[in-house]
C-alpha cells in the first residue's frame, strides 16, 4: 500500500503490531458475523489436509483476522509495509514467508510449494501486492496444482465499511457491522492443465471469486 515511508526498528514494529491487533480485536468483538461454508476448511484442518486459501488483497483485515491462531502459512511482500504486516501476522500465529512476484518471487514460490508439501496450509492474496484489484496472478493456483492440494476461496460481505484510498480499496468494517464470510467448496486443479487452458481456468476462478458471485 505504500503508507510506511521508512524501515521501522524491531521494537517499533512489535509495538505497532500489538496496537493494531488489539484495536482490531476490540472492533471485531462488536461485529455480527455469519459464516457460510466454514465447515469446508474446518474439515480439511481437522483431517490435517493442507490447502491453499485465497482472499482479495482489499479484504486482508478480515481475511487475516478470521483465520488467526490456526498456524497457517502466508506470503508477505518484502516491502516496508510488508514488515508491519509480517509482525501482525506473527502475533496472530501465522508462519510468514517474505517474497512476492516482484521481489524474491521465485524463491518465495518454491518455499510455498515446500511448505504445502510439508503439510502447511497456505494463505494468499492473489491480486497482491500491487494489483490490479481483483486480477488473480497464477502463483497460488500453480502452487495448489503442483502440490496436489485443493484451493478454497473466501469472500466477505459487510453492512457498513470505510475504504482506504489505495489501489485495493482496503476494506475496514465499522463497529457493529454485519459481516458475512463465504467459503467456496474446495477445488482440485487438474494436473494436466497448462498454457491457455490453465489461464482460462484462472480467469473463470477469478470471476467466481469476485464479490457477489461466490456461493451464488
Amino acid at each position: 500500500m505504500g503508507y510506511i515511508k521508512n524501515r521501522l526498528g524491531p521494537w517499533k514494529l512489535k509495538c505497532l503490531g500489538w496496537t493494531f491487533t488489539s484495536l482490531v480485536g476490540l472492533v471485531a468483538s462488536t461485529w455480527r458475523v455469519r459464516f457460510i461454508g466454514r465447515d469446508y476448511i474446518n474439515s480439511l484442518t481437522e483431517q490435517q489436509k493442507p490447502f491453499v486459501l485465497l482472499f482479495w488483497h482489499g479484504d486482508m483485515l478480515m481475511g487475516w483476522y478470521f483465520h488467526k491462531y490456526r498456524k497457517y502459512s502466508s506470503l508477505v511482500s518484502r516491502s516496508k509495509d510488508g514488515d508491519l504486516l509480517s509482525e501482525i501476522l506473527k502475533q496472530w500465529q501465522y508462519n510468514v514467508i517474505r517474497g512476492s512476484s516482484s521481489k524474491g518471487g521465485k524463491e518465495a514460490r518454491q518455499e510455498m510449494e515446500n511448505l504445502v508439501r510439508a503439510g502447511h496450509t497456505l494463505v494468499v492474496t492473489p491480486d497482491g501486492p500491487r494489483g490490479p484489484r481483483y486480477e488473480m496472478k497464477m502463483g497460488a493456483l500453480r502452487t495448489a496444482q503442483k502440490t496436489g492440494v485443493p484451493v478454497v476461496a473466501v469472500t466477505f460481505e459487510v453492512s457498513s465499511t470505510t475504504h482506504l484510498q489505495s489501489w485495493d480499496k482496503f476494506t475496514v468494517p465499522l463497529p457493529f457491522s454485519k459481516v458475512i464470510v463465504k467459503y467456496q467448496a474446495p477445488e482440485m486443479i487438474d494436473p494436466d492443465l497448462s498454457g491457455d487452458a490453465l489461464d482460462a481456468y484462472r480467469e473463470d476462478f477469478q470471476e467466481r471469486m469476485k464479490p457477489g458471485i461466490i456461493g451464488a
